[in-house]
């Protein structure tokens, strides 16, 4: 017999008698035990449960046959609450995901399968290749037919030869099972901020600074269907008004050379523009728009939003049925015209919608059922008393603490040290009289670590003090007669020097 052949079938038979002696409970009637299990009973080497890949004494004992085709067959025995028939019991190519396992009856192993396991999955997911009785595979039998033998054989190293593509096959299924458990695991956690945009169609999401914010409402948006290209952003700022976000004059240069203005539409018009086209075209299946607006309450609300305030409530968002109803005379709609409509030269998307042909009747515009709004906002931010309650009416509000929102963090090297800084932190920072959970230390802070790290890679937590969260906390003191030293106590909770009262594992 070919060699390689010859050390796979010993392999393949120490792995069944080992099997049926340990799950017997260490019967010494079982077939081949006087061949393979009593020499290294008698030596004292006998391990009767084990991990091959740790160079486990249990590997030792397939030493003089476990490699072939110049690489290891591991043994991996192990008992599941006592039972050792479990899948948790199997041979494998050393580094791949290539097993054999057993296939029992009456607490006897009656078959041999070559498998792939998807260990990563829960339960773990197996997919078999072929399978092959233990007479079929002539174990315990020097002198019989060895073809069966020999093809469950080239199928194991072909599956071994092939391993490049299979592994890239094994890989994809690996990620895809981790990106869809990730996705599971988002949208149970943030079903609850789900469910209030799609209530409420507008949806505020409020918190200290850092908190993953911003970052959170796109994982929103994504969660119910919406893609980057159906998602819009913009960032308020003092300066920003209602020419930038609903409709403007622009300067425009004529064939002669004049400078005149004509209107422009701005980022949310045409946002909405771009959701009604997609509505339109298919209303049980139209894809999801979702506008975020960040930092919304440092421009001035009013300004900006105009007489869209009336428009983006939720018990105004204009559905397909609604358009027909209009279009047909049945139920006519309210709607608003923009403030530079009576220079609308054509009609647009809006118009054509209502079915608007007049000409002194141009410039409508509504926010079509598909379209939903995300702001952010800090709620410590001084312009918050700006916000008049017209706007507060209109959107849900949730705030967003610090430990809540820890996601952003699973790429980082040190997470489990970082979370327990920031939530020390963050405990010590709500026990100040003057301060609270708005004043906590967000997520994002901690992301900067990535900008300061030592020769061995880990972080230097001192720089991210002192460059960011040192200021941060003197602006929260400010006006204190003992700031400073608040700030060095604090520094002392960030260093882990001190332990909060609050079990901060458990916050």
């Amino acid at each position: 017999m070919d060699s390689d052949l010859f050390k796979f079938k010993r392999v393949l038979e120490y792995f069944v008698v080992h099997q049926n002696y340990v799950q017997s409970g260490c019967s010494e009637s079982v077939n081949g035990y006087e061949k393979y299990i009593k020499p290294h009973k008698d030596s004292g080497t006998f391990k009767s449960s084990g991990q091959g890949y740790k160079d486990d004494l249990i590997q030792k004992q397939i030493r003089d046959w476990d490699i072939i085709c110049t690489h290891h067959i591991c043994i991996n025995i192990q008992a599941n609450f006592g039972d050792y028939t479990s899948k948790k019991s199997y041979l494998n190519w050393q580094d791949t995901g290539l097993n054999i396992f057993c296939e029992w009856k009456n607490n006897e192993v009656k078959a041999l399968n070559i498998g792939y396991a998807y260990w990563w999955m829960k339960p773990t997911g197996y997919k078999i290749k072929v399978r092959r009785t233990i007479e079929e595979l002539n174990l315990f039998n020097d002198n019989g037919d060895n073809a069966l033998l020999e093809e469950f054989f080239n199928i194991f190293v072909h599956e071994i030869n092939d391993y490049d593509n299979n592994l890239g096959e094994y890989y994809f299924k690996e990620q895809e099972y981790h990106q869809q458990v990730k996705q599971r695991e988002i949208m149970e956690k943030n079903k609850t901020y789900v469910n209030l945009l799609k209530t409420n169609y507008n949806l505020i999401l409020t918190g200290a600074p850092g908190t993953g914010k911003t970052y959170l409402a796109q994982q929103i948006a994504k969660i119910i269907g919406c893609g980057e290209i159906n998602m819009g952003f913009v960032q308020f700022h003092p300066s920003y008004d209602y020419t930038d976000f609903v409709e403007g004059l622009r300067p425009k240069q004529d064939k002669s050379g004049n400078i005149g203005f004509e209107p422009k539409d701005g980022i949310f018009k045409k946002f909405c523009e771009n959701a009604l086209l997609a509505y339109l075209s298919d209303a049980n299946n139209a894809p999801k728009y979702v506008f975020i607006i960040d930092e919304i309450n440092r421009g001035e609300i009013s300004k900006i939003f105009g007489e869209l305030f009336f428009s983006i409530d939720s018990g105004y968002r204009v559905t397909k049925g609604m358009i027909d109803n209009h279009r047909s005379g049945k139920s006519p709609l309210v709607t608003i015209r923009t403030q530079y409509s009576n220079m609308c030269k054509h009609p647009n998307a809006f118009d054509e919608a209502l079915g608007i042909t007049n000409a002194n009747d141009f410039g409508h515009f509504f926010v079509p059922d598909n379209v939903y709004i995300i702001g952010t906002m800090n709620d410590i931010d001084r312009s918050v008393e700006s916000m008049d309650f017209a706007f507060r009416r209109r959107f849900a509000f949730k705030e967003i603490k610090a430990s809540e929102n820890l996601g952003m963090l699973d790429e980082m090297e040190d997470k489990d040290n970082i979370i327990k800084r920031m939530k020390n932190l963050n405990a010590a920072i709500e026990k100040e009289e003057s301060l609270s959970s708005a004043y906590h230390i967000g997520g994002s802070y901690f992301m900067k670590l990535k900008l300061y790290q030592n020769e061995d890679k880990s972080y230097d937590y001192d720089s991210l003090w002192n460059n960011h969260l040192e200021g941060l906390l003197m602006e929260y003191l400010r006006g204190m007669a003992d700031a400073e030293k608040k700030v060095k106590e604090l520094k002392e909770y960030y260093d882990l020097k001190q332990i909060s009262s609050r079990d901060v594992d458990n916050e």
